[in-house]
């Protein structure tokens, strides 16, 4: 084991400086808000397919224990609540994102910080802790990889996020320098997830296990577990297995540290819609055109332009199941003209083969920006932006133009009243409406809490196995 200063050591020992009072109001505020909508949609993601059939995989053998999962009104191991809910809350594929770690930070963090903190009976405040430093691990690690990490085919949100989630639980354990960075070590050994397997059961997957390897990796730490503290820098180490050493700059790791935390950044945010992320920009220009008085029945064809990294993951023109429609950027900006809107409901049942979209979709061309001199830092500032052109049958063009954007954040968050609508819609396919409400006045109080499971024993379900 390397006893030289390390790139794991080195931000084990920059993050030991964060402490909850020392966390910015802006950056306690995205805490909270990422908590809150991540339980919500983690209880709905309990609901969906491969929540269920994870569930019904792991039968017998699930061990008892004092972490609650989500969607039911039973106690379990947190290693095991940390896979199932950690599935269950990307399953809707409705979680936030960053776009420095290139993918969903708060389903990395929130189901290891509530199944450890249930365990040892934590507070809230050591949950906002510990979700800022997880949140600042995970972008930290994920600005020397991007964007290559994520073109080569990696899942950030796993292969990254379990670094941020083996830091949350370091926190939350109180580890020391030493051996946290033992955990961010041990954590580069237990990455995984490849973007192949998006539009299916397996992508929410990926998250379970990266909770459940990251929580795993801090424990393993704790108990005296030894890893090489080397294990991202060196030749055959994270970076250069993962990206190549050519292809990272670890210079960026530790770029403007002490002026803005990652949870304070701007491109971060909250989602508004349930799909993709990758295809919100179209959502919001095709809604601009619907504001503006356009109708479906007047459309007689349709072009989308979006970053070229956007593409391969959501051109889709033909989605055969609702999973897939979350993926298809065809069917959510025709969806958005048919309805004024992308609900839940659009990905339900048959909605995705709903005749008046798929016309819509016929009609449909997709193309990336073209590339400028600056290609590089063009793509960089508008990687989720989108135009969207309809030619009318009467010969007008409309044209709906997105700037680069991550969810709701930054300077345009979301208001109390649409988190509420957001987590409400969410927790109420699942839990009566009253009891929907406490739970999230209890969250937005979370810093007020001693216990955490004072908060879950609000939400449990019921009888539901």
């Amino acid at each position: 084991m390397s006893t030289q200063r390390s790139d794991a050591l080195t931000l084990a020992e920059k993050l030991a400086e964060i402490r909850i009072d020392n966390i910015s109001p802006r950056a306690l505020k995205v805490a909270r808000a990422g908590i809150i909508d991540t339980i919500g949609v983690t209880l709905l993601g309990s609901l969906e397919p491969p929540t269920v059939v994870l569930k019904k995989a792991l039968a017998g053998g699930i061990s008892p224990g004092e972490a609650l999962m989500f969607g039911t009104d039973r106690r379990v191991g947190m290693l095991d609540a940390a896979l199932v809910n950690g599935t269950a809350s990307h399953a809707a594929d409705y979680d936030d994102m960053a776009h420095a770690m290139g993918g969903h930070p708060s389903v990395t963090l929130v189901p290891v910080i509530m199944a450890l903190g249930e365990t040892l009976g934590s507070s809230g405040r050591q949950a906002l802790e510990a979700y800022v430093v997880g949140f600042e691990a995970e972008c930290r690690v994920g600005r020397v990889v991007n964007p290559h990490h994520y073109e080569k085919g990696w899942h950030p949100t796993s292969t990254i996020g379990v670094f941020g989630a083996a830091m949350a639980a370091a926190r939350m354990l109180q580890l020391d320098v030493q051996h946290t960075a033992t955990a961010l070590a041990i954590a580069a050994s237990l990455a995984n997830g490849v973007k192949a397997n998006f539009g299916t059961m397996t992508k929410p997957l990926h998250v379970g296990h990266c909770a459940r390897n990251g929580l795993f990796a801090a424990q393993l730490a704790n108990s005296g577990f030894t890893a090489n503290l080397d294990a991202l820098e060196s030749k055959q180490g994270f970076f250069a297995a993962f990206d190549g050493l050519e292809n990272v700059d670890r210079g960026r790791m530790l770029d403007d540290w002490g002026v803005l935390l990652e949870a304070e950044q701007e491109s971060v945010g909250l989602k508004q819609y349930p799909c993709c992320g990758s295809t919100h920009a179209a959502i919001r220009a095709m809604l601009e055109l619907v504001g503006r008085g356009l109708k479906p029945e007047n459309v007689a064809s349709i072009e989308i332009k979006a970053n070229r990294r956007r593409l391969p993951h959501t051109n889709n023109p033909d989605p055969q199941s609702p999973l897939a429609a979350k993926f298809s950027i065809q069917y959510v900006t025709a969806r958005s003209l048919v309805d004024g809107a992308v609900r839940l409901h659009h990905f339900e049942n048959d909605a995705y083969v709903e005749p008046k979209v798929r016309e819509l979709i016929a009609r449909t061309s997709l193309a990336a920006f073209p590339k400028t001199a600056n290609a590089g830092t063009h793509e960089e500032e508008n990687e989720f932006a989108a135009d969207v052109t309809v030619v009318t049958k009467d010969g007008r063009t409309m044209v709906g133009s997105v700037p680069h954007a991550l969810g709701r954040g930054g300077a345009n968050p979301m208001s109390d009243h649409e988190m509420w609508e957001k987590f409400s819609d969410c927790a109420t396919r699942l839990l009566p409406a009253a009891q929907v409400a406490d739970g999230f006045e209890a969250l937005q109080r979370i810093d007020q809490c001693a216990n955490l499971s004072e908060i879950t024993k609000m939400l449990e379900a019921g009888s539901r196995s």
